[in-house]
């Protein structure tokens, strides 16, 4: 894999692809403006339009460098690899780097490096994406390399073999120097049963092992194609100059005849289970909880607000259910709230704990997780009851400031426009979410909280050594 799939914090798992909603929304979001005050200018400078194939493109103005952002996203990832096939999205990542009739081999790697663009590539479950960060003068060749491998990539037998190597090996040492990683797979898989966000987005060893080079160009053919793609062009480069560029070096590739039709999924069983699992090499115990959510369970304004309730309760080292668990009461050395969403599909509420080893001593691994899992539900039930106007307000400005940096820095604003279009954001709602945000209400994030209490899919796990 080009870059890390997961990208854990020391007590998260990250359902990374479509997470992005919530993660954004905390990380590197919304607008500036006072608070209590309607926002007057857009958060951006953002244009969008399509090319006669299909294809997507934003383009966000920055002329502060001399820089530009490209990236591709291809609106598929290990969500739509086929029963059995787990793994080929994140395996076609790699071989995407492996050349073309124009760009054999290495060339693609080798002119990158050779012009100083910081390109990369990564998949998750719902979205596979490409990006090269440059000088605005090498942005025509970045294009036409971008261009070259997603009408015309060419694979090969040797290649293939070595790449599903490579893929297999990353899985190896992620899961075997880690029985994290593993403890998360399952309770996963106990939770979303025969559903795709069941498998991990690398695949499982024996699907990696199984994977052959017509599945790569078969899932190649079907999903890498113009009217499933976006471009998001970030940095210094006009709207007039993007379409120009945009035409010159996608416009000519051909959409297929076929009308591109997405897979649906069945909604898994409903389950409600708690278990102790017990591996080697675990130094400390943890707790983990799922709490699966229904593609239709959540709307756009529940999972902004599920986000501004996130930073309130497990923000930092002084938000609600950290001060309280972690540093008065001492009862855990570490506590996460997560929520990650992908709409029309589905999602989680993710709940991570570390007990400090005084309040677990002497008692029994089932005792440790069902009281852990009480705690958390009432502190967290306490924290909402708890939260006022002004500690909403807070949070909103804490939002707000951060997005101050990812505005002057093209490469997080173009992420930021892409993770949104991703996720069935218009440009006119990227551009006026901070007042979406200045909107939400202490009454939005109960009823966003309510509704995830309401899923009756549930699984509670406790990791211990062997």
């Amino acid at each position: 894999m080009r870059e890390a799939i997961i990208k854990n914090k020391q007590l998260k798992t990250t359902y990374s692809a479509w997470t992005r909603v919530a993660l954004m929304l905390l990380g590197t979001a919304v607008g500036i403006c006072a608070l209590g005050q309607k926002a007057e200018a857009k958060l951006m400078s953002l244009s969008a339009f399509s090319l006669d194939n299909g294809l997507q493109v934003a383009v966000v103005e920055n002329d502060k460098a001399p820089v530009v952002l490209q990236q591709v996203l291809y609106k598929t990832g290990s969500l739509y690899d086929p029963k059995g096939k787990g793994g080929i999205a994140h395996l076609l990542e790699h071989m995407m780097f492996r050349g073309t009739d124009k760009l054999p081999g290495k060339m693609f790697d080798n002119l990158t490096q050779k012009y100083g663009a910081d390109a990369n590539a990564y998949t998750t479950y719902d979205e596979t994406g490409y990006y090269e960060f440059s000088d605005i003068s090498k942005l025509e060749l970045m294009m036409a390399m971008e261009a070259e491998r997603m009408a015309r990539l060419k694979m090969g037998e040797t290649d293939f073999v070595t790449e599903r190597g490579v893929v297999l090996q990353e899985r190896k040492q992620r899961f075997e120097s880690n029985p994290v990683p593993l403890f998360y797979e399952t309770l996963n898989r106990v939770l979303w049963q025969d559903h795709p966000f069941a498998s991990s987005v690398g695949g499982s060893e024996a699907e990696i092992l199984s994977l052959s080079l017509n599945d790569a160009r078969d899932f190649y053919q079907a999903y890498y194609r113009p009217d499933n793609a976006i471009l998001i062009l970030a940095g210094n480069i006009s709207p007039e100059e993007a379409r120009d560029l945009a035409q010159k070096y996608y416009g000519d590739i051909t959409k297929p005849q076929d009308a591109f039709v997405r897979p649906k999924f069945e909604e898994p069983k409903n389950i409600d289970t708690d278990m102790v699992v017990k591996l080697n090499g675990v130094q400390k115990p943890r707790f983990v909880q799922y709490i699966r959510l229904s593609g239709e369970a959540l709307s756009k304004k529940d999972v902004e607000a599920l986000g501004l309730l996130t930073t309130f309760l497990t923000g930092d080292d002084t938000s609600y259910v950290s001060e309280k668990l972690v540093y008065q009461d001492k009862k855990l050395l570490g506590v996460d709230v997560g929520f990650s969403y992908c709409f029309n599909v589905g999602g989680v509420a993710s709940f991570y704990a570390v007990p400090a080893p005084e309040w677990v001593k002497n008692k029994k691994p089932e005792k440790q997780l069902a009281e852990i899992k009480e705690l958390l539900l009432k502190t967290i039930d306490d924290g909402i009851n708890a939260l006022t106007e002004a500690d909403l307000d807070k949070i909103k400005n804490r939002v707000f400031s951060e997005a101050v940096y990812m505005q002057e820095n093209p490469q997080d604003a173009g992420r930021f426009v892409g993770n949104m279009l991703i996720n069935g954001y218009t440009p006119e709602e990227i551009m006026r979410y901070d007042e979406r945000i200045l909107a939400i209400t202490l009454e939005d994030v109960r009823e966003a909280w309510n509704k995830v209490q309401k899923s009756e899919a549930r699984v509670a796990g406790y990791l211990i050594g062997q």
